[in-house]
């Protein structure tokens, strides 16, 4: 995922900070730290036009661009705080199999750091939805049980793992990839969850 490169290439002038060292990537973007700006960092996504559709990147980024908006002006404690985003432009590729729209766009968000081993591992068993299939909603008293038990042989904050079980659940979001490598800490080792492009609205009509 070469991002930056697209952004470098069809708007220069429209990025809104200078990238430092690239800190992560995926399916959709990729994350860099700001230079001269050591507690945010900045994701360029990028969403293409799948082909079937004139208009499904529009609509998509519209749907990422409303629950950016929603964690920008409620600031939910489950999610990862994000102070900006901005749109970059509709761009034209040429391809193998012909000439491809794609949208360009980014957000700020705050600089969190790597949740330990253990702490994988007990977000793992308690909601990462991969194990055949099954979904994880747990009561807080079922999950205090389970933490316990696994309190005896991984270290981790019970306290702070139940806080963020009960911020996910009452936050207007409904994230569609409950991962643990979309979870992550800040300065006060609070969870929060990252990927925002996996996000949506519970409610139709909540307010940004």
């Amino acid at each position: 995922m070469l991002v930056l490169s697209l952004c470098n290439k069809f708007c220069p002038d429209k990025l809104p900070v200078i990238p430092g060292n690239r800190i992560d990537d995926g399916a959709d973007g990729e994350i860099f730290t700001i230079t001269n700006v050591d507690d945010k960092v900045i994701k360029f996504g990028v969403l293409y036009d799948p082909f079937d559709s004139d208009s499904i990147h529009d609509k998509n980024y519209n749907n990422i661009q409303s629950v950016i908006d929603v964690i920008i002006n409620t600031q939910p404690r489950a999610y990862v705080r994000v102070f900006s985003q901005g749109y970059l432009g509709t761009y034209c590729r040429d391809i193998l199999y012909g000439r491809q729209d794609f949208i360009l766009y980014y957000y700020i968000m705050e600089k969190l750091k790597k949740i330990s081993e253990d702490e994988r591992k007990v977000f793992h068993s308690i909601l990462c939805h991969e194990d055949r299939g099954i979904k994880k909603d747990y009561s807080l008293d079922e999950l205090n049980k389970i933490l316990c038990g696994l309190s005896l042989g991984l270290d981790f904050d019970k306290d702070a793992v139940m806080l963020f079980y009960s911020d996910i659940k009452e936050a207007p979001l409904l994230h569609l990839d409950l991962h643990t490598r979309n979870i992550m800490k800040d300065d006060t080792n609070s969870f929060k969850l990252v990927d925002l492009e996996r996000i949506k609205l519970e409610n139709e009509n909540v307010k940004a």
